[in-house]
């Protein structure tokens, strides 16, 4: 079974990566900063790791990850966690004078309960930044660490500042659901606004971040 990237030359050892891992969103469907809401002005970061490396095997897109049409992505190793913690700390520590919105991740997941707690410590370090993203861990998963995982990005979420939704969980009202799994119900669900271009992007939405009971249906890349 395949359990990384299929671009293996696109995987960046950190002792070797000259750039920024937290790097300023150039994507036009995430947009560079947040343009209304509670993170008006906040910059828009975000944080790109190996696909499947660092993921759930049980994730209903293993196979279909959207990593596979992103041949491009600098994806950053996580073998070395302690140094991938050290750069992300020290990049925030020099963007301290900036409010920061951190995408985790474009790719790749929360792969293991230190680097959740890792980010609970970020959060509560730095005050000028907040977090959003997507997991496919689940606490009803098979899968015994990924239920650890799970149950450690709940306690992430009780920071007003972390927003990291459950990927295809529906029993998660503060869920990303897949429209192949689940059509939208009203007042249940909306339909990502991006992606039917209702607007710009997830700068100018903010959806993903503010709505807290009902789930996000995102139609497959």
């Amino acid at each position: 079974m395949l359990n990384t990237t299929i671009y293996k030359t696109n995987i960046h050892n950190l002792n070797e990566y000259k750039f920024e891992i937290l790097k300023n969103s150039t994507n036009i469907k995430l947009g560079k900063k947040v343009v209304k809401g509670k993170y008006a002005n906040y910059k828009l970061k975000t944080l790109t790791l190996v696909e499947r490396e660092t993921c759930p095997t049980d994730c209903f897109h293993w196979k279909t990850c959207y990593g596979n049409n992103m041949p491009f992505a600098h994806r950053i190793s996580h073998e070395d966690q302690n140094l991938l913690q050290k750069r992300i700390y020290n990049e925030l520590l020099n963007s301290t004078n900036k409010l920061l919105l951190i995408r985790l991740h474009v790719l790749g997941d929360f792969f293991n309960v230190k680097y959740v707690k890792f980010w609970s410590i970020m959060l509560n370090t730095f005050k000028n930044i907040a977090l959003w993203g997507f997991t496919a861990n689940n606490i009803n998963s098979k899968i015994s660490l990924s239920r650890d995982i799970a149950k450690e990005i709940i306690k992430l979420n009780y920071s007003e500042h972390s927003h990291i939704r459950f990927s295809n969980d529906l029993t998660n009202k503060f869920s990303g659901n897949s429209y192949d799994i689940v059509k939208p119900v009203k007042g249940e669900s909306i339909v990502c606004p991006v992606q039917e271009n209702k607007t710009a992007n997830c700068g100018t939405c903010g959806l993903c971040w503010n709505q807290k009971t009902q789930s996000i249906i995102f139609k497959t890349h």
